[in-house]
This record gives C-alpha cells, structure tokens and sequence, in this order.
C-alpha cells in the first residue's frame, strides 16, 4: 500500500505544483509554510493537493510526503480545506501506467514497438507489432489493445488476454468504462459486430450490424444492417443494456455515447438541436441545445456553457464566461473559460473549476493554453517565442515553454519534440524527460568523382523551374509519430 499511494502520490500530486498562488494572474512558485502536527512537531512544506483523508507536502528537497489530514493541527487543516487546491477532484492514473514508444533496435536493425513504465524503461517484453494507441480499456488502462503480429488484447504485465488468428476480425475496440471489447467482423451487409469480455469469451451472446462502446452501463447498437448509420450518424439507434435487454430506440437520429449516465440524442435529422437523457432513455434536459459536451466530473458544456447532472446551468447564459469548443474535452476538474467581453484590465483567459464554475486563476495573455487539462496538465504556449510548455490545474507553469512540440498527457506520460518536432522524448508528470529514441546514423550518399556528373535528379532546379515544384507536404507530420 505504501508504494501505491508514493506512486499514486507522485502522479497525482504532482499536477498542482505551487499551488498556494491564490487568485490572480502570478505563477511564481509558492514559499514554504510551517505546518505542525498533533505533537507540536513542525515541518516546512508546500501544500499540494489533498486526496481523501491525506494532504500531499512537498519539503524543500522536492520529496512529496504524505499526511492524514487529522494529524495536523486546527490551523493547517482549515488552511487546506480553504486552498484553492482542495476543492479540485483527484487526477485518477494508472497504478502500472504504460506508454507506448517506437524505437531503433540496432541488434535487430530495424525499428521496433514497446511500452514503457512511469521510469522510462521497457515494461513488456514481448514482440508487438503494433499499437493501438486508443485501444486502452477502461479509463486507468488494464487492457490494451496490439498486434503481435495478430490482433489481441494484452494486460498491463504483458500477459495475453486473448488473440485472433490472421482471419480473425478485422478490428477490435476499446474505449469502455470496463474492460469490454467490440470485436467486427465482416465487410459490407455481411458485416456483424459483437461484445467480448477481457478474456475473448462473449459478453452479451448476440450479433448487432453496428454497435459503440459500453459507458454508464449502457451502449448503442444497430439491429439490422438497413439501421446502420447513413450519411451523418443517423441511423436507427437502440439502447441495451449489459444483459443485451433492449431499451429504447432513437430512429433516424444522431446519438452520443453516455458518459457519467447521460447521453446526448438529437432531435432532428440535421442533428442541429439536442437533448439529453439518463440511462433510461428518459429526457433530463429539453433543450433544444446546438451542442453537447461529454459529462466529467459531473459536468458538461452545452452550448459554451457548464451543465450538471440534472440539466441546470452552473453559468449564466450573458455572464462574464463562455467556454469554446476547443477546450471542452479538457479531462479534469478544471476548463478553461475565455471571457465574454474584452476589458483592459482582466485577462482573456481563465482557469475555471468544472464541477462548480468557479474561477480559480487568470492566464496571462502572454499565454495561451492548446487544448484543455489532461492528466492535471494542459499544454501551454508562449505566445511570443511559439515554444510549448505544461500548465497545471492552478495556473502553474511546471514546465516552461521551451520545446518545438508537445502532445497532451496520456496515462501520465506525454510526448515532446525537443528543438524539433522529430527531435522526440517522453516526460512524466513531474516534466522530467524519462525516455529518448535511439537515433539511427544514417550513411553519408557517395560523393560523386571529379569526372562524374552527378544525376539529373540531384540537380537543383533552375530559377525559372521553381514554381514547377510540388509544394512539400505539411500538417500531418505530427500525426505521423
């Protein structure tokens, strides 16, 4: 247990790193506070973050050290309960996290595919062939979806969950809150869909023409290949629940996976007005709405603004802020607001609490966050050198904007690009790069003789032939690592 919570601890905690910055727009780090114990002993500390009945402080030496809340005195735990990082939710991480990473073999000679622990080292030892980078079942990632060479499911420790042979299903997805698999098979009308469990066995014995993921115990399925989606996603959509039962169907319309017990549903064939339901197919929220958001943290944004669990509006619909649609995924208890209306003195963005609305910390306007909060960082830009960095839930800088790329966090790991966005490297939450590729050294081309012409194909182009040149391709390098 006590290696568990030190690496539940690190993780976790370390998304909130200089949290006593109160409200304003300073990310300077945080001085140390005396804190003391039911014994009168003292301790210098920053108070970090609190999960449960334990509140994280990191010592000067950077050590985080974990303490029951109830074993402070009066006066500490009123300042905690009062800190800005106490009302955010924990940032749930794997207990065993796992990256996967491509790198050169130069035994082998040639690339090779594997996971890497929270250390940077290798984790699994088994030969992949692939993978699937969204193929991780449920959201602390126990399953993983590869090919090594066939497709099959994996554990956390390597072992084999189960496999399909080369003639096997075409694809198998992942992306539920337990750890079942949609396996399909087939192409065209003759194509079926159904449910496994972890193991390959069936989960629910029966075959769908579509089917989505499992979330809150409920999953979308088409019955019949003539149901199937046509042109959007409309389609004649059936609810079911783990036991196959069917609920309700939503026919000829757009439908969302559930998240947190609630789904969005269209109300019209272009999909322009929404509404929302629970389990039951039945309608918590009239609407009609123009978007949905997915529910986290008991919380969706709906039409720019934050929604609860029972359709009432946490923000005013003409209030101070509005939240766009770039930002709406962010995975913590944290979103960014941008303000409705410019005013010389306040900043543009902001740090708002999902669940609540409330505002937590200003952004500088010399800063400009990419997406949204994931793992408990957000990838921030400096908006004068367009050098990347990471952000915490309070406005934090834990790393400064200084790499030429950076991906957003994926079970406690990220990807950077160091000066380039070729140049990879992979951090941990504390922003410490734990793994580097090993870089191939590619052979010098011969130099051609003196008496040799060297080919047409080396020539440069005249000036005259450049605007002849095919433009070089730009946009999915990115997507390409």
């Amino acid at each position: 247990m006590d290696c568990y919570w030190s690496m539940k601890t690190q993780a976790n905690f370390l998304s909130a790193l200089g949290l006593i910055t109160a409200l304003g727009i300073s990310v300077a780090p945080a001085e140390l506070r005396e804190f003391t114990d039911a014994k009168g002993r003292k301790l210098k500390a920053e108070f970090m973050d609190l999960q449960g009945t334990k509140a994280a402080l990191r010592l000067a030496t950077g050590k985080i050290v974990a303490v029951e809340l109830k074993k402070l005195s009066k006066g500490d735990q009123e300042f905690i309960n009062n800190h800005p990082a106490a009302k955010l939710n924990p940032v749930n991480l794997p207990v065993t996290p796992l990256y996967g990473v491509t790198d050169w073999n130069e035994r082998q000679q040639a690339h090779e595919i594997y996971f890497i622990d929270s250390m940077g080292k290798r984790a699994i030892t088994r030969r992949i062939k692939k993978i699937h980078e969204e193929g991780f079942a449920s959201c602390i990632g126990e399953y993983a979806i590869i090919e090594g060479p066939n497709l099959g499911v994996i554990d956390v420790k390597g072992s084999a969950q189960f496999g399909v042979s080369a003639v096997g299903p075409p694809s198998l997805q992942a992306g539920s809150d337990a750890p079942i698999f949609i396996a399909s098979y087939g192409k065209g009308d003759t194509a079926y869909s159904t449910y496994l469990r972890k193991d390959g066995k069936p989960f629910i014995k029966r075959r769908f023409a579509d089917a989505r993921p499992f979330n809150s115990e409920r999953a979308w399925v088409n019955l019949e290949n003539q149901d199937r989606p046509s042109g959007r996603n409309n389609g004649l959509w059936t609810l079911i629940d783990y036991a196959g039962n069917l609920l309700h169907a939503f026919e000829d319309l757009e439908v969302q996976d559930f998240s947190e017990g609630r789904a969005a549903v269209a109300l019209d064939t272009k999909s322009d007005e929404w509404a929302i339901i629970n389990t039951e197919a039945e309608v918590i929220a009239e609407g009609p709405f123009r978007r949905v958001g997915r529910f986290i943290d008991g919380v969706a944004v709906v039409d720019g603004l934050l929604m609860d669990l029972e359709g009432t509006y946490l923000m005013e619909e003409r209030g101070e802020w509005t939240i766009e649609r770039r930002h709406e995924i962010s995975e913590s208890d944290a979103i960014i607001g941008r303000r409705t209306g410019r005013n010389s003195n306040k900043t543009r963005y902001a740090i708002l609490r999902r669940s609540t609305a409330e505002h937590i910390i200003d952004i500088p306007d010399d800063l400009y966050i990419e997406k949204g909060f994931f793992d408990g960082l957000a990838v921030v830009r400096d908006n004068q050198t367009a050098k990347l960095g990471y952000m915490t839930r309070t406005g934090v800088i834990l790393v400064e904007p200084k790499y030429a790329d950076a991906r957003r966090f994926r079970n406690g790991f990220a990807k950077i690009g160091i000066k380039s966005a070729q140049d990879l490297a992979v951090i941990n939450t504390t922003g410490a790069i734990i793994w580097k590729p090993n870089i191939r050294e590619l052979p010098e081309p011969p130099k051609p003789k003196k008496d040799e012409k060297p080919d047409e194909k080396d020539e440069k182009p005249d000036d005259d032939k450049k605007d002849d040149k095919e433009p070089e391709i730009e946009g999915n390098e990115k997507e390409a690592q």
